[in-house]
C-alpha cells in the first residue's frame, strides 16, 4: 500500500505493476550499448555501473507523487522498492511510518544536469531516458496526474528542433530557465507549480492552504481552526520563527497585514502541543463526517507550507514537519481505511485491523490475517469513538472536553473561567466498559493538561477500609495520594456503605475521600461506580456527596446484535476464522432481555470465545497433530462454541435487571 497523503485514498500497489517496472529496470541495467555514456563510476549507495536511468527511477518516483509529497506506507520509500536490486547491500530499503520528499525545483533535470560533458547524441539520449523513466508511472494512480504532464513536456521537447537544440548544446542554466519560462503550459504549470521556480513554489503552496483550510471550515466549521490569518500566525509561532518572513509576507500581499495581527495576538500563552492537538481533532472529526479528501488535502497543504517556514528550501536545516501532526494523522486514517479491534480486557473496541482485500483468483478465498494489538496510545478521543455502543456515554465526553478547552481559552483570554467539580458517578451493569471510559478521560484530561500524569488507581472496598478502627483513614488516604495527577476510580462503591450497618467504617472512607477530594480539588478526578440502584443508595448515604458528583454517566447493556458483534472482534484479533451458523450459535446462547442483574455483557462474550477455543483445542487434540493445517487451527465450528463451563447461574436468570 501506498498512501499519498493529497490524493484522496490510498493505493494498493499490485505486485504484478511493481514486478513489470523491476523489469524494465533489470532490462536498462543489462543495455550496455544504450546507456553506457550515462554511466558514471557509482551513483552514491548503488551497486557500481548502475544505469542513469536506474539512479533516476530511484530520485524521481516518489517526487512525482507531489510537491513535497508525504508517502505513508510499505511503499512509502517507493524509489528504494523498486531499485533495491541495484542498491549496496547498506543502503536503506523501505521506511517506517510516513516520509517527507522534498527536491530542488529543477529534479526532473537530473540526468539531463549530468549529460552536460557529453556529446550531443548522448545528450539527446539523455533526454530520452529522462522521458521514458517518467512514463513508467502513467498508470500509477497517485502519480499519474504528474507523470502525464511531464511526460507530454519531454515529448514536446524531443519533437521540437529548437527546443532539443537547447538540450543538447546549451549549458545547464540555460536549460534550467527554459523550463522555468517556456517548456510548460499552464495547465502543465498547474500540476507542477514547484518546476517554474521557488516563488511559484511557494505562491502554490500558500495558495492550496488558503484553498484548503476554507473548504475544511465550511465542511467542519470549528471556532479553534480560526480564519486563514489565524492558521498562519500559529503555524509560523508553532514553528518558533519570530515573525512572519519576507517571502511568505510578500506573496500574501495586504494579507500579511491580517497575520501579523493574529501573530501579535496569539503569541502570549501559545502553546504549540495544545494547537497542533487542536489540528489533530478537527481533521479527525472531518474524517469521521465522510470528508476525508478534504482533511487529506488540508493535511497536505499544511505540511508544504510547514516545510517552506522552516528554512529547508533555503538550505536551511531538514524538521520533522509538525503541522500538521503526520503521526496523529496516519493513525487516523489507517484506522478509517480498514477495520481495527483494539480489546481490553472484558471492555471491546468496535475497531479491528484485518484487511478484506480481494484476492486475485475469485475463486481463491483470501487469508484473513492474524491481528496485533492497536495502537491508541496516543489518540484516546479515537480509542473512545471506536468503542462498541455507549453513544450518550461518548456524547457526555465530548462535551466535558469541550468545556475544558473553552476554559483554556477564557484563562488565556484573562476571562473568568466556568468550570464543575469534574468528579463523576458511573453506573451500568458489569462488563460495559466503566473501567475503560475512566482510563480514556484521565489520558484525555492529560493531554489538555488538566491531569499532570493521567493515570488511573483502581480501588475497590477492601483498597480502602481497614478491619479495626484507626486503619480505614490511613488506607484511603494513602490510595488517594496515589492517585493525584490522576484519576481514582472506586469500583462498586456502594460497598462502602452496605445496607442495614450503620458503623461500618466504609462511612469513614467516604468522609476522608471527601475531605481530600476539597483539598485536592484540582489535582485529582474521583470516579465512583456501580450498578444504578445500589450507587442511588450510595450518594444517599452522605448529603455531601451529590454536591461533590455533579457528572452521572449512564452505562448501557449491549443488544445482542452488539454482542455477536464483540464476538467477531475479539475472535478476529484472536485469529480465529468462522462461519455464519457459528455466529447463530452464539446468537442463541445469549440470554434474552431483560437479563440478570449480574450479566456479564462483555465479560460474557469473552468467556464464549475462551471456551469456544478451548472446545475446539479438545476436537483437534483427537487427530494426528501432523495432519492439522493453518485452517484447522484457526477455524471455529458450531459445535465448539458453547456456554461456558465457567459462567455463573446469574448469567442465565432472566429477572428483572436491578436499574
Amino acid at each position: 500500500m501506498l498512501d499519498v497523503l493529497g490524493a484522496e485514498q490510498a493505493w494498493e500497489v499490485p505486485g504484478a505493476w511493481v514486478t513489470a517496472v523491476r523489469q524494465r529496470l533489470h532490462g536498462w541495467g543489462h543495455d550496455a550499448r544504450s546507456l553506457r555514456p550515462l554511466r558514471p563510476d557509482a551513483f552514491a549507495g548503488f551497486a557500481k555501473g548502475t544505469p542513469a536511468a536506474v539512479w533516476f527511477t530511484h530520485q524521481v518516483a516518489p517526487l512525482l507523487a507531489g510537491w513535497i509529497p508525504v508517502l505513508h506506507g510499505p511503499y512509502a520509500d517507493l524509489g528504494a522498492e523498486l531499485t533495491r536490486e541495484f542498491q549496496r547491500p547498506t543502503y536503506r530499503v523501505g521506511g517506517a511510518g510516513h516520509i517527507v520528499q522534498i527536491a530542488a525545483t529543477d529534479w526532473p533535470l537530473q540526468v539531463i544536469a549530468g549529460a552536460q560533458g557529453f556529446r550531443e547524441p548522448n545528450r539527446r539520449h539523455a533526454v530520452e531516458v529522462s522521458r521514458d523513466v517518467v512514463a513508467m508511472f502513467l498508470d500509477a494512480p497517485p502519480l499519474a496526474a504528474r507523470a502525464k504532464a511531464l511526460t507530454a513536456v519531454f515529448d514536446r521537447i524531443l519533437a521540437d528542433r529548437e527546443a532539443i537544440h537547447l538540450h543538447t548544446t546549451a549549458d545547464y542554466p540555460a536549460i534550467v530557465q527554459y523550463w522555468r519560462t517556456s517548456a510548460l503550459t499552464e495547465a502543465e504549470r498547474v500540476v507542477l507549480p514547484e518546476l517554474s521556480g521557488p516563488n511559484a513554489a511557494l505562491r502554490y503552496s500558500l495558495n492550496s492552504l488558503r484553498d484548503a483550510h476554507a473548504k475544511l471550515l465550511m465542511a467542519i466549521p470549528d471556532d479553534d481552526a480560526g480564519d486563514f490569518a489565524q492558521l498562519m500566525a500559529g503555524m509560523v509561532l508553532a514553528g518558533r520563527l519570530s515573525s512572519l518572513p519576507p517571502a511568505v509576507a510578500q506573496i500574501l500581499g495586504p494579507a500579511a497585514q491580517d497575520v501579523e495581527k493574529a501573530f501579535a495576538s496569539a503569541r502570549t500563552g501559545f502553546r504549540p502541543q495544545a494547537w497542533l492537538s487542536t489540528n489533530t481533532d478537527w481533521l479527525a472529526r472531518a474524517v469521521r463526517h465522510d470528508q476525508r479528501a478534504t482533511a487529506r488535502m488540508w493535511a497536505a497543504a499544511a505540511t508544504r507550507v510547514s516545510m517552506h517556514l522552516s528554512g529547508a528550501l533555503n538550505d536551511g536545516p531538514w524538521p520533522d514537519p509538525q503541522i500538521p501532526d503526520l503521526d496523529a494523522l496516519f493513525r487516523l486514517l489507517d484506522r478509517d481505511r480498514r477495520p481495527m479491534a483494539a480489546v481490553e480486557q472484558t471492555e471491546v473496541s468496535l475497531s479491528s485491523a484485518w484487511d478484506n482485500a480481494q484476492p486475485s483468483n475469485p475463486a481463491e478465498k483470501p487469508k484473513p490475517a492474524v491481528l496485533g494489538p492497536v495502537d491508541f496510545t496516543n489518540d484516546p478521543l479515537a480509542e473512545l469513538d471506536s468503542l462498541v455502543g455507549l453513544e450518550s456515554v461518548k456524547d457526555s465526553v465530548r462535551k466535558m472536553v469541550a468545556e475544558v478547552k473553552t476554559n483554556l481559552r477564557r484563562q488565556e483570554l484573562g476571562l473568568p473561567s466556568h468550570e464543575r467539580a469534574r468528579h463523576m458517578v458511573f453506573v451500568g451493569k458489569p462488563g460495559t466498559a466503566k473501567t475503560t471510559i475512566a482510563r480514556l478521560l484521565s489520558r484525555i484530561y492529560h493531554q489538555l493538561g488538566v491531569l499532570e500524569k493521567g493515570h488511573v488507581v483502581e480501588v475497590d472496598r477492601s483498597d480502602l477500609v481497614g478491619s479495626s478502627t484507626g486503619t480505614t483513614a490511613p488506607m484511603t488516604a494513602e490510595k488517594f495520594r496515589e492517585a493525584i495527577g490522576g484519576v481514582l476510580f472506586v469500583d462498586e462503591a456502594y460497598t462502602l456503605v452496605p445496607e442495614n450497618s450503620p458503623g461500618d467504617y466504609g462511612l469513614e472512607a467516604i468522609a476522608t475521600i471527601l475531605k481530600l477530594m476539597e483539598d485536592h480539588r484540582n489535582d485529582c478526578i474521583v470516579i465512583v461506580a456501580g450498578y444504578h440502584r445500589e450507587m442511588q443508595r450510595f450518594m444517599e448515604s452522605n448529603t455531601g456527596l451529590a454536591s461533590r458528583f455533579p457528572k452521572l454517566l449512564s452505562f448501557a447493556e449491549y443488544d445482542t446484535n452488539q454482542l455477536v458483534a464483540i464476538f467477531e472482534l475479539q475472535a478476529r484479533y484472536k485469529g480465529m476464522t468462522y462461519s455464519d451458523d457459528v455466529l447463530d450459535v452464539v446468537r442463541s446462547i445469549i440470554p434474552p432481555s431483560p437479563r440478570g442483574h449480574n450479566f456479564g455483557n462483555g465479560r460474557f462474550i469473552r468467556n464464549v470465545l475462551e471456551e469456544a477455543i478451548s472446545n475446539q483445542a479438545t476436537r483437534l487434540s483427537a487427530r494426528d497433530p501432523d495432519s492439522l493445517t493453518e485452517k484447522d487451527l484457526r477455524e471455529l465450528l458450531p459445535e465448539d462454541v458453547r456456554p461456558p463451563m465457567s459462567m455463573r447461574a446469574e448469567d442465565y436468570l432472566f429477572q428483572k435487571p436491578g436499574t
